[in-house]
């Protein structure tokens, strides 16, 4: 088992949060039980399996996903659950909020609960990160191409492209000012209401009410994790909810279960792995 978490070099941090690398081996375990449930969350990422075939299974769409060897995922209001083979290696660069649009001019409004191959979007440069990756004798190497990938389209970019909705965009998640109204919000963007909840979609692919939801979701379900002993009252009241049912209701639209259900799905998984790669996963969120 290796999991690591990587900051991006200092030009790249306005747009990426961090590099995930995880690589996992299923050891004598059934792979009907190397099941891991992945419920919403607003996150854009880029990632790459250099090594294991992964498979979902989308619960909206009601059916298995095989996915290739590098996707995009935008942000995700259905739950899934990924299923592991024997191995697997899996590195991916987690964005800010907008990140992902801003860098690499991906239409994320389209990507809405879905993953798309990334070589669809970014084109054949995507490949020979794929094939290099594959190549790569360490984790070091891994990281190192997809970062001088990353740095590459940052010198694509036009200078003194960034507005005022995209340094808000960096703080909001991180800061747990999804509650703010959407006339205070806009105003700190120096746009109309009209105007920020129009660059808002295409920057991060909800609408902003929806992605506080998402958000506040999953930050109860990641607090949760960090801390077990917390009862789900708590859990509910400091995450912004009013009541447990409050909390249950949205457990029950995203995930499809109740609170203790998901939990427990995601408890079996970490037996598997001694907790390392759930909770590894959960960065990508919280």
């Amino acid at each position: 088992m290796f999991f690591r978490i990587v900051p991006p070099a200092p030009a790249l941090r306005p747009f990426v949060q961090h590099y995930l690398l995880v690589h996992v081996r299923y050891d004598g375990v059934d792979p009907a039980q190397a099941i891991k449930p992945m419920p919403p969350a607003p996150q854009q990422c880029l990632y790459f399996y250099p090594r294991g075939g992964m498979r979902t299974f989308h619960h909206k769409e009601g059916k298995f996903i095989s996915l290739p060897r590098s996707i995009l995922v935008g942000p995700q209001v259905s739950r899934l659950d990924l299923h592991f083979p024997a191995e697997h290696l899996m590195l991916c660069a987690a964005f800010w909020p907008g990140g992902l649009h801003r860098l690499l001019h991906v239409p994320v409004a389209e990507m809405l609960d879905y993953s798309v191959e990334s070589r669809a979007l970014l084109g054949p440069a995507l490949g020979e990160v794929e094939a290099r990756l594959a190549e790569a004798s360490d984790y070091a190497t891994m990281l190192a191409v997809v970062e001088a990938y990353l740095l590459r389209m940052l010198r694509r970019l036009r200078p003194h492209t960034e507005r005022p909705i995209d340094r808000l965009l960096a703080v909001l998640l991180p800061s747990g000012r999804l509650g703010a109204s959407l006339d205070h919000l806009a105003d700190e963007a120096c746009l109309s209401p009209r105007q920020f909840e129009r660059n808002f979609v295409a920057r991060v692919g909800l609408i902003p009410k929806l992605f506080a939801r998402i958000a506040r979701f999953d930050q109860a379900f990641g607090l949760k994790e960090r801390q077990p002993d917390l009862d789900w009252l708590a859990v509910a009241t400091q995450c912004g909810y009013y009541d447990y049912r409050h909390l249950v209701r949205d457990f029950r639209e995203f995930a499809g279960v109740t609170p203790p259900q998901l939990l427990a799905a995601e408890t079996t998984h970490a037996r598997l792995t001694g907790g390392a790669v759930s909770n590894y996963l959960s960065v990508l969120g919280r």
